[in-house]
């Protein structure tokens, strides 16, 4: 089934690609800062403050892909909300530099080849710390004094292996240049994920090491899941970024949602996974259980619209943050602040206005709160002057449809080492209660998801209801959780789940035209490549997915309607 096309997304994309060959250097355990005999005395705490802090940085870190956009998980985040259109750069040209939009890349559907920009960033970000994992649990082993450290690399090592299943996982999309080639790539790859590289993995193995099924890897991330619960049981976070059994709960969660997809069902999975309607269940008992351990709170008004803690503050709807402090932001331009905060000063966001489309913007209720945070074609200062911290002149030079969702660090506009320390959601409670609405659709039907967005909207617009039926309830559903994880990086997965389309090529467009798509599916640069360095090292790769650069015609000025 086809579901309609709810975004009318932007625009944008920077041209020039960076080709790296050589794009993680090693995949198998390195020498460890810890030893073994410290880790035998019983020195747990030099594990604990040296190697999990370590996973975090990778998250937190450039991987070495000389692009401002590369500051770590965050980044990678953006630019999937770019690639499925949810993100609009809407004043990329100003100053006629289109390089100040960093994210073009996935805005237009360019480089993404094997020796492109993408592929590449993705694995040198991801493969480099699932060895930080790996040494973790290799160090811990099955000692049950350090269950705990285990537990949470396992967890860690979980939440990347998942999210590279669904970038990597090949499912197919129509395209119009060259799409002979690129259907019969994608039934060459079908059911393939990415190589697994665990503790045991040494280097031989990791030259000779093909693509992990779908039911590998998913086998595999399960596995992981039911060790960190059992490891981690009654565990009481004690920083932002330490796993709990909340965030386990909530990556099951996102796996089953996935293994529901459309495409799953009809494709088969022999038998090994759940599918369908029984994945579903599982996804809805696992987001229920996530929000109990977290004690299920919603982030307020406030914490949205503050203008010196919005969105860069920790607060108890976070069950996983990123956090950055001034001492490691590697640079005022690879860090979040400087692309994803209109307010600071320093950065590229003051010349590409990033935002919503003007749809998503129309569609919206003028007593949603979230409204409030998005400059408008007809906003004043004085309509808007409460919730920013910017003077007149500095708000002026924004394009309609800015989302003033993030902040900068305690609120510095000029001061990049203040602004750049902010804390980030990696997992929010919100998802969990959009997993629930979507389950609820899929297995209850329309009215009881309904009943659920209505519920859970009621803290975002007092006035909101929902008269909606069928599959436009689903729709209305997505859309909702787009907005509210904007720039968080979730809904691409979905709409690649459910093969949705997406729709920027309309009259009175905000998108530019580089990146003006209209599909009735999900677009074919949601397949990632495995990048050229990593095929010339690994001689075990059988298959890659097919480039998706360029292969979808934007909509010109001409074909608007």
């Amino acid at each position: 089934m086809k579901f309609t096309k709810i975004f009318t997304t932007t625009a944008v994309a920077l041209g020039a690609v960076v080709a790296l060959s050589g794009c993680i250097r090693e995949t198998f355990p390195k020498e460890s800062a810890i030893t073994e005999s410290q880790l035998m005395a019983g020195d747990a705490s030099v594990v604990l403050e040296t190697l999990l802090p370590g996973i975090h940085s990778g998250l937190t870190s450039t991987a070495g892909a000389y692009e401002h956009t590369d500051y770590g998980y965050p980044g990678w985040a953006a630019y999937h909300d770019f690639e499925c259109k949810n993100m609009v750069a809407n004043g990329w040209m100003l100053g006629n530099n289109p390089n100040y939009n960093r994210f073009m890349t996935g805005a237009r559907g360019y480089g993404y080849a094997p020796n492109s920009l993408m592929s590449a960033m993705t694995w040198m970000g991801y493969y480099p710390t699932i060895r930080s994992c790996n040494q973790v649990i290799d160090l811990a082993g099955d000692n049950e004094e350090f269950a705990m450290y285990r537990g949470m690399a396992k967890a860690y090592r979980a939440m990347l292996y998942l999210d590279l299943a669904r970038l990597f996982d090949p499912l197919y999309a129509e395209v119009d240049i060259n799409a002979e080639t690129y259907e019969q790539g994608c039934i060459d790859a079908q059911g393939l994920t990415v190589p697994i590289v665990t503790e045991a993995t040494d280097e031989k193995m990791a030259k000779d090491n093909d693509r992990a099924t779908r039911e590998e890897m998913f086998n595999f991330i399960f596995a992981d899941l039911e060790d960190a619960l059992v490891c981690l049981e009654g565990y009481a976070q004690e920083k932002p970024f330490y796993p709990t059994e909340a965030f386990i709960h909530g990556l099951y969660a996102r796996a089953y949602m996935w293994l529901g997809g459309e495409d799953f069902v009809n494709d088969g999975l022999n038998g090994e996974l759940p599918s369908g309607l029984a994945a579903y269940e599982l996804a809805k008992q696992h987001a229920e259980k996530a929000l109990q351990f977290s004690g299920g709170a919603i982030m307020t008004e406030d914490q949205w619209t503050n203008t010196t803690t919005g969105f860069n503050t920790v607060v108890p709807a976070w069950i996983m943050s990123a956090v950055y402090s001034s001492e490691t932001i590697y640079s005022n331009l690879h860090q979040h602040s400087a692309h994803l905060v209109p307010e600071a000063m320093y950065g590229y966001g003051q010349y590409t206005s990033l935002g919503v489309s003007k749809q998503v913007y129309d569609n919206l209720s003028d007593t949603d709160f979230r409204k409030s945070l998005i400059k408008g074609p007809d906003t004043t200062y004085n309509d808007f002057k409460n919730s920013t911290a910017l003077d007149e002149e500095s708000f002026s030079l924004f394009a309609p449809y800015t989302f003033f969702k993030f902040r900068p660090g305690s609120g510095a506009q000029t001061d990049s080492t203040v602004g750049g320390a902010v804390a980030l959601p990696l997992m929010r409670n919100e998802e969990m209660y959009f997993i629930q609405m979507e389950a609820a659709y899929h297995i209850s039907g329309d009215a009881a998801a309904r009943d659920l967005l209505i519920q859970f909207m009621a803290n975002r617009d007092s006035n909101y209801n929902c008269f909606r039926t069928g599959e436009e309830v689903l729709n209305e559903i997505i859309a909702q959780k787009a907005l509210e994880h904007w720039g968080e990086g979730i809904v691409m997965y979905d709409m690649k789940r459910l093969d949705m389309g997406v729709k920027c090529g309309f009259k009175g467009t905000n998108y530019y035209v580089e990146g003006r798509h209209n599909s009735d599916g999900r677009l074919p640069w949601w397949n990632y490549c495995i990048p050229q360095g990593e095929l010339e090292r690994n001689e075990g790769i059988t298959f890659n997915n097919p480039d998706p650069s360029e292969s979808l015609k934007p909509v010109q000025d001409s074909e608007l309607q």
